[in-house]
């Protein structure tokens, strides 16, 4: 009963936070995403403790790529290493971890945060907290000044309908931080963008062990007519990705390779990967 009170005053003192923190952001999307982590972060920490040994709720995980791309942007043209740390809990509805990713030649440097909630199997929260220092004179991975940090956090859904229709919905809302993600008028007033990018997913070959899904990205903002990703409201990312797994070092890894065109670039690339573990 003590450690069920425990958790009642860590819950109540972090919906407070929330609050708080929300009337500065004005984003509701922010407060029910906090929320919703929360509840998920208490009640894995009971489970574990009860069923499992705390560290069996952690992972570490490796990729190599040929290059590293993500929503319609190249980020890095060459090849790249990403590997995480993460802990999920004994239900596997609450993720949290750290990603970090970096070029063989050294100019590609990122390290970011997450936190995951599977709502239901068909549906997922993500809170996402981007930190690409790459260009960075003097790197801060904890300032998200929109007029000098390169860094930026944004929230995600994701959602699958069902398997008569393989169809899912990526969504993702940039709220605040990273040098661009505004708009300033002729009068120099400044307006956050608050970007958006949606992207639909269709499933070819949902059952197979060769998986191709097509998809079709695009980027907009409520409030200025310039998104981070494009000039204005504009399709940005659409192509194919192709799955499978293949035999590496006496094992099955999955392999993946997405081919994309971005309209607003003007540019098509063909992106390799292999997650070794």
């Amino acid at each position: 009963m003590e450690t069920l009170s425990i958790h009642k005053d860590t819950k109540q003192m972090f919906y407070t936070f929330v609050e708080k923190l929300v009337k500065r952001r004005n984003s509701i999307a922010f407060l029910i995403t906090g929320i919703l982590f929360m509840n998920g972060l208490v009640s894995s920490q009971a489970i574990a403790q009860e069923e499992n040994s705390f560290s069996d709720n952690f992972d570490i995980n490796l990729q190599l790529q040929n290059m590293h791309t993500w929503h319609g942007f190249v980020v890095t043209p060459g090849f790249m290493m990403g590997s995480s740390i993460q802990f999920t809990s004994d239900d596997e509805k609450f993720s949290t971890g750290l990603w970090g990713g970096a070029s063989s030649n050294g100019s590609y440097r990122e390290f970011s945060y997450y936190m995951n909630y599977s709502v239901t199997n068909d549906f997922k929260l993500s809170l996402i907290s981007h930190n690409n220092y790459s260009n960075s004179a003097n790197p801060n991975i904890f300032s998200y000044d929109k007029y000098t940090s390169p860094n930026f956090v944004d929230v995600v859904i994701d959602y699958s309908f069902n398997e008569n229709i393989p169809l899912s919905l990526y969504w993702s809302t940039i709220l605040f931080g990273n040098s661009g993600d505004y708009e300033i008028d002729n009068a120099g007033i400044v307006t956050d963008s608050y970007s958006n990018y949606a992207e639909l997913r269709y499933e070819l070959l949902p059952n197979k062990p060769t998986k191709l899904s097509l998809f079709v990205g695009s980027a907009f903002s409520f409030a200025t007519k310039k998104t981070f990703y494009s000039d204005s409201p504009n399709i940005v990312n659409t192509g194919l990705t192709l799955t499978n797994s293949v035999e590496f070092l006496d094992k099955e890894v999955p392999v993946s390779a997405t081919a994309f065109w971005n309209p607003e670039s003007n540019i098509g690339v063909l992106q390799l990967a292999i997650s070794l573990f």
